[in-house]
């Protein structure tokens, strides 16, 4: 649950929120096929990130666990998810653990707040378990019922709260891989070789990730410098504390600046990663998912399943199918992807056969999606009971919004443990005895070179922006209408056309998501437009993939145009100056939206003035980005 600090969030709803997973927790009125088990009187571990009130979260969610009660163990400073997860399964006794709750907002802006919950076995609480929790805290909202509070300084006092530092035993824990378990070992002699002469920049973000990654590169020898790396609860300024693109400037510059070997960051809770290479250039995820997974599988010669989310790169299955003696990590023969065989999933244009892929098991976004794939079968089936080596059951697995999780790790994203992968694949490639490889880049082109391989480029709004997205603001209406107008296309069956290619396949779930592939004149069809509602944020995302970089910005050019003319319709439907003011405060300013604004004022004879000061009045209770959003229309109005 995340939302807005003192609008969408509060402490009434945030006690809502603990007391319904309290709930589930202690199996009350849970139905059957929630799967809820008794865990009363078991332990909850409770941390929180680096933002403004994250602890005053921390405590109230202590406060109502206790009183359900739980025992708890509370962070002692904040922590990141990754390192709150492996406390949970790694350190504390099974038997004891009822579950994780952590207070953060991930890469949200500095004025949102959230809550966060993992069941006992600390992957992210699957679908199924979040609808019991939502409908409760409607329940508990409909009937104007808090959760409970136990002081927790009495409740420490006898002993149902105790403290917790992660940090040594993660550390040590990531220096044990491989040892007597199935974890993916780094080789951290070759590393000290590798960047005995480098410099790396760490980019901490102002984050719980403090010292995590850090400490993991001292210890193996690298020299680095830190950027970010006091706590702000305004997380210095930045509208995201996302080390993505647009918001790593300042990683992207030191690394040029310094002649760094290369960059690595982490948002606010440390469960992402952010790439640049020397130079300053930043790599996707969508690049650096393809370099991990042939490094590990191919290079290697590591196996388990390998795991893409709808957005992910597509050469992503073409690699999975490059790892030798694989064949029992691989999806179940002409089954498809769980999502796309969900009956609200609607193929338009093309053979939905198309979309079985061989190698790889396709998820829809999100981590909670990809933990699935270690407890399914072949055909996306869950596992009526999980063997003893149910972590295993992976290889990698990663999505294009920066996370990735590995065979043996902990059930979660992990940022400081993607980056140290990230320094093993360069300290392999760069001390080979043939045709040794300096950088990402060298590795990136090597990679696309091979047979049966192609290179893929992302595009973005802004064409120097290697980010492979376009994050939009639209009014809802106009959002939904958006993926529904490509949704709409086909439906006489004859063939269909954009920008200047033909859609093979077109597919996707009103409202929510729609995902094309499309063929050039030449029959390249290695072009992809995918669109979705955003689950975390009040936007909608648009993903690029082309083999050839002028189709993809011609791809997102027309994407935009089309996404404009939509708007334009729903902003004239606009019903009053305050119901405007509103739709404008989530609309992208551009020259004809603003005509259209403009014409509705003079149409409607509503004073300027008088929308100016509607929407002055809203911008005290909007976060940053929107305020950036409604300054643009202040400022052309």
């Amino acid at each position: 649950m995340r939302g807005r600090w003192g609008e969408d969030f509060t402490e009434a709803r945030a006690r809502q929120v603990v007391q319904a997973i309290c709930d589930f927790l202690n199996a009350r009125g849970v139905p059957a096929f929630v799967g809820a088990e008794d865990l009363s009187g078991k332990r909850v571990v409770i941390g929180h990130d680096t933002r403004r009130n994250s602890d005053r979260v921390s405590e109230w969610v202590a406060e109502t666990c206790l009183a359900n009660g739980f025992a708890i163990d509370t962070g002692t400073r904040d922590v990141p998810t990754p390192a709150l997860a492996f406390y949970e399964t790694e350190v504390l006794p099974p038997d004891e653990v009822a579950g994780l709750v952590i207070a953060t907002a991930s890469h949200n802006p500095p004025e949102w707040q959230g809550i966060k919950f993992n069941p006992r076995l600390g992957y992210p609480a699957p679908t199924n378990v979040t609808d019991y929790i939502a409908f409760r805290i409607n329940e508990l909202q409909l009937e104007d019922q808090g959760g409970a509070a136990v002081p927790v300084e009495a409740a420490r006092q006898r002993g149902l709260v105790r403290g917790f530092d992660p940090l040594d035993d993660y550390v040590k824990w990531i220096q044990a891989n491989g040892k007597g378990n199935a974890r993916i070992p780094l080789d951290l002699d070759r590393i000290r070789r590798y960047f005995a002469d480098k410099l790396v920049v760490v980019d901490e973000m102002h984050g719980a990730g403090r010292g995590y990654l850090t400490r993991l590169m001292g210890e193996a020898g690298i020299r680095y410098t830190v950027l970010h790396a006091q706590v702000d609860p305004e997380l210095g300024g930045q509208d995201y504390a996302n080390p993505e693109e647009p918001f790593n400037a300042l990683l992207k510059e030191t690394v040029r600046k310094t002649g760094a070997q290369l960059g690595l960051g982490m948002d606010t809770d440390a469960d992402r990663f952010g790439i640049v290479d020397k130079g300053g250039v930043y790599f996707r995820p969508n690049q650096i998912l393809p370099m991990l997974l042939y490094y590990l599988g191919v290079e290697r010669g590591l196996t388990g399943r390998v795991i893409a989310t709808q957005t992910g790169s597509p050469l992503l299955e073409p690699i999975a199918g490059m790892i030798r003696d694989n064949q029992a990590n691989q999806p179940a023969k002409g089954v498809l992807p769980g999502y796309i065989g969900q009956r609200i999933y609607k193929p338009r244009v093309g053979d939905i056969q198309t979309r079985v892929l061989k190698y790889a098991f396709s998820v829809p976004v999100g981590i909670k999606y990809i933990e699935e794939i270690r407890r399914t079968d072949a055909s996306y089936k869950n596992l009526k009971e999980l063997p003893a080596d149910w972590r295993d059951r992976i290889l990698i697995g990663g999505e294009e919004s920066s996370g990735l999780t590995t065979r043996g790790h902990i059930t979660d994203k992990d940022g400081p443990w993607a980056n140290m992968l990230i320094l093993d694949m360069l300290a392999y490639y760069g001390t080979r005895a043939k045709n040794p490889l300096h950088g990402l880049q060298a590795i990136w082109e090597e990679l696309v070179s091979q047979p049966g391989l192609w290179e893929s480029f992302g595009t973005a709004t802004d064409p120097t922006s290697r980010a492979g997205r376009a994050d939009v603001d639209a009014p809802l209406e106009a959002k939904e209408a958006f993926i529904d107008s490509y949704l709409d296309l086909g439906q006489d069956g004859k063939p269909v056309k954009l920008s200047g290619l033909e859609v093979e396949y077109l597919g996707g779930i009103r409202y929510e998501l729609v995902e094309m592939q499309l063929r050039d004149p030449q029959g390249d069809n290695r072009h992809y437009l995918r669109v979705r509602a955003s689950g975390t944020e009040p936007i909608n995302r648009i993903y690029i993939e082309s083999s050839v970089p002028a189709t993809g910005q011609r791809l997102m050019k027309d994407a935009l145009a089309r996404l404009e003319a939509i708007t334009r319709g729903v902003l004239r439907h606009a019903s009053s100056e305050w119901q405007l003011a509103e739709m404008l405060a989530n609309t992208t300013l551009t020259p004809m939206l603003l005509e259209t604004v403009q014409a509705l004022l003079a149409k409607k004879g509503w004073s300027p003035d008088a929308l100016k000061l509607r929407m002055q009045t809203m911008l005290t209770a909007l976060e940053k980005r929107n305020r950036k959003v409604l300054g643009a229309w202040l400022e052309a109005l």
